[in-house]
């Protein structure tokens, strides 16, 4: 090894200038020596020391380019051969890149050493051939010709299957002209799986024609996965194919892809292949992820889902779609039943599903088994609180939300749970450890959901009380009758005076919601906000609950608002101080005490985590209406920001709720703002945003064009909200499109609009 070589102007860097994740780079010349050590201790200790700063998290800095012809000269000697190329094939990757000199500095680093790197192509040893295509690849359009006339070559002499298929996707990244050609090739020819898997990944990311003969290709390889990439690809061929034909305006066509693969993995099972259980979880995982990018899969892809419910393995997968996808599934129910009467986990996933369903025996079964059932009582739970619906509830929201109606027999079991003394036994979560520990907070939620009716609980709620004060006392307050329960009005009176704050709160409000007595809670919540400790956003919040009878703590809540911005510098102080400001407003309606806290909470839009910040200072500013017109000048820049125009076109519609144009913008040019805001992929606050942004521009902001838009946000396949809790996108993106067809027959005045 030449070392001298290798090393050759390392001192020259004047590494003390250059920053990577943890400050100066000063360390990197004596950590790219360690990686030649002969030492292997020393040697990894140095590599990993590199992957933490200068690649950190995929992470590029200002170092990280000065030492990539370090790197590729140690892996041209010879020198960790695999490990560094991965290295420089990660940075060449790198979309996130932290003060570079010039934006692309780090990829073009690693172009520039492919001499170096290219020979590896043909190198002895699979895993360094593998590496060196990937790293190739990553190298994107910097990589030149020089590059794809390799590839070219290489793909002309690999014999090696998986070493092949990366080549094949190498090339269609570099030379997106010859991918059809290779792919044509690669699919009519005598080719391993692991390169029609490549080919097929190409045809659907780069938009090739795709026919029936295509998705008998892909059904016939099911399992994909067997014939997969490694870990420096990061795909899962048969999720990453149908992912690429939906974006690609192919639904219809994905749809069908993973219809067939499930029935790939059926007919596996019946003929008693060892796969057929790998095909069947990787199909059922294609489906599942689709349902959360199309409205129209999940009808179409259910009878298609339940033949995997006859096997025990797999029926564990159907049950979180059977819970999540809104469909009514009849069929199902039999089968589910038979699973729900048996035990173990396979029984609780199975009532869970029933519960979701809707299915009238649910009720019965959970009663029966409620000790052994926490997914199912979970489920129960949010069905009474509304967190989740059966499918009928979620295309008709106004229906009664608790299909799980009192019954006395579960009302008695949950009182014989209430009653049990908690062991103290910490169960995993992956063993229903999480339903577990909840469980008081699902019993209770379920009996403040039935209200007066459950009023037999209420003395196991009083033992439970000073154990789990929050949840119970919700409930009590739901359950009890305040002029025949006063014994729970005293103890809950009592709870107020003693024990941690947290509990004197718990009570309080409580007590609040039963009598209407909002002193206790005021006096708390003044400790509270004096203190000015953790948790001072929900103390506002709760203290904006009481409205009027807040007044007593309008001296204290000046207080935060009159504080220097200096001390409102985290997420929970400004959004404390922005609650205070909404509350005082509705008090007092001092707009000069309030605006400027508003017109804070504005200025973190250049935050890097400042949106949810901007959005709540917006919801204030509209409480204001026309007195928020000093806020204008803060608004216009923002508008242009899709994350932002519809709470701010919100605003505006406040501060002059008749005018043909707002600050100057025709209603129009504000509609377009906001329905460039209704992306895929959005959160459900997000996607809700638009449409009440829509309502508060009007019918006549809208042109023929822009209703087509929001038709296109109530009936179109791909779904709007599909961000937050994976299990709540599709009811999200349900409720949302119920909401957004609301809406259009309020722009157009159309009753025939469904």
């Amino acid at each position: 090894m030449d070392l001298p070589l290798v090393f050759a102007g390392l001192d020259q860097v004047d590494w003390a200038r250059l920053h990577h994740a943890y400050g100066s780079a000063e360390d990197v010349p004596a950590l790219l020596r360690d990686l030649a050590s002969p030492v292997e201790e020393t040697a990894a200790g140095a590599e990993e020391e590199l992957w933490s700063s200068i690649v950190h998290q995929g992470t590029v800095y200002a170092a990280t380019a000065p030492a990539v012809p370090f790197l590729a000269r140690l892996v041209a000697e010879g020198v960790r051969r695999s490990a560094l190329l991965g290295m420089l094939g990660v940075i060449a990757g790198s979309g996130d890149e932290h003060d570079l000199p010039v934006p692309g500095a780090a990829r073009g680093a690693v172009a520039a050493q492919l001499g170096l790197l290219l020979p590896l192509l043909a190198d002895g040893d699979r895993e360094v051939r593998r590496t060196t295509v990937w790293t190739v690849a990553q190298c994107r359009s910097a990589a030149g010709p020089d590059a794809r006339a390799a590839l070219r070559g290489r793909w002309a002499a690999e014999s090696d299957p998986a070493v092949r298929a990366d080549v094949l996707t190498a090339c269609a990244l570099l030379d997106p002209d010859a991918a059809e050609e290779l792919c044509a090739a690669a699919l009519a020819g005598d080719e391993s799986a692991p390169v029609q898997v490549a080919a097929l990944l190409v045809t659907a990311n780069r938009g090739l024609p795709w026919d029936v003969e295509t998705t008998a290709r892909v059904t016939a390889l099911v399992p994909l996965e067997r014939h997969g990439f490694g870990d420096l690809w990061e795909r899962e061929p048969l999720h990453a194919i149908v992912e690429a034909l939906h974006t690609r305006g192919e639904g219809g066509t994905a749809i069908e892809v993973v219809g067939s693969a499930l029935g790939r993995a059926v007919a596996l099972r019946l003929q008693g292949s060892e796969r057929a259980r790998a095909a069947a979880a990787e199909a059922r995982w294609a489906a599942e992820s689709l349902a959360r990018r199309s409205r129209t899969a999940p009808a179409r892809l259910l009878p298609e889902l339940l033949p995997l419910l006859d096997d025990p393995v797999t029926a564990a997968g159907v049950f979180p779609l059977l819970r999540s996808w809104c469909r009514p599934a009849p069929e199902a129910v039999p089968v589910l039943l038979a699973i729900a009467r048996s035990k173990g986990e396979s029984a609780d996933g199975a009532l869970a599903a029933l519960v979701c369903l809707g299915a009238p025996e649910a009720t019965g079964l959970l009663a029966r088994h409620l000790a052994e059932r926490p997914r199912a009582l979970e489920a129960a739970y949010r069905l009474a609180t509304g967190e989740s619906r059966t499918p009928g509830q979620a295309h008709a929201p106004g229906e009664d939300r608790t299909p799980l109606p009192h019954d006395p027999e579960l009302l008695d079991a949950i009182r014989v749970r209430l009653a049990v003394e908690p062991s103290g036994e910490r169960r995993s979560v992956f063993d229903g450890g999480l339903a577990a520990t909840n469980e008081p907070v699902y019993l209770s939620g379920l009996l403040a959901a039935w209200g007066r009716s459950a009023g037999a609980a209420i003395p196991e709620l009083l033992a439970a009380l000073p154990r789990h004060p929050l949840p119970v006392g919700r409930a009590l307050a739901a359950v009890a009758d305040p002029q025949a329960d006063a014994h729970v009005v005293e103890a809950l009176r009592a709870q107020t005076r003693q024990g941690p704050q947290a509990t004197r709160q718990a009570a309080a409000s409580a007590l609040h919601s039963l009598t209407g007595d909002a002193d206790p809670l005021v006096s708390v919540l003044s400790e509270l906000l004096a203190e000015r400790g953790n948790g001072l956003d929900h103390t506002v919040t709760t203290a904006a609950a009481l409205g009027e009878a807040a007044r007593p703590l309008l001296p204290l809540l000046h207080t935060l608002l009159v504080e220097p911005p200096q001390s409102r510098e985290t997420v929970p102080a400004i959004r404390a101080a922005l609650g205070a400001a909404a509350l005082t407003w509705e008090l007092t309606g001092d707009e000069k005490t309030v605006l400027p806290v508003i017109r804070e909470g504005l200025a973190w839009a250049s935050h890097a985590w400042g949106q949810q910040t901007v959005k709540r200072a917006a919801e204030v500013a509209c409480l204001l209406g026309p007195a928020a017109e000093p806020l204008v000048p803060d608004l216009l820049p923002l508008l242009d920001d899709p994350e932002f125009s519809p709470a701010l076109a919100l605003v505006l519609t406040s501060i002059c709720p008749e005018a043909d144009t707002l600050a100057g913008l025709p209603r129009t040019t504000l509609a377009d703002r906001v329905l460039a805001a209704a992306r895929p992929g959005s959160y459900a606050r997000s996607a809700s945003a638009v449409l009440k942004a829509c309502v508060a521009l009007g019918p006549t902001a809208f042109t023929d064009a822009q209703l087509d838009l929001v038709r296109d946000l109530a009936d179109g396949d791909r779904r709007i909200v599909g961000a937050g809790l994976q299990d709540q996108i599709i009811l999200n993106d349900e409720l949302f499109r119920t909401e957004a067809r609301k809406v259009l027959r309020t722009l157009t005045a159309d009753p025939s609009v469904p």
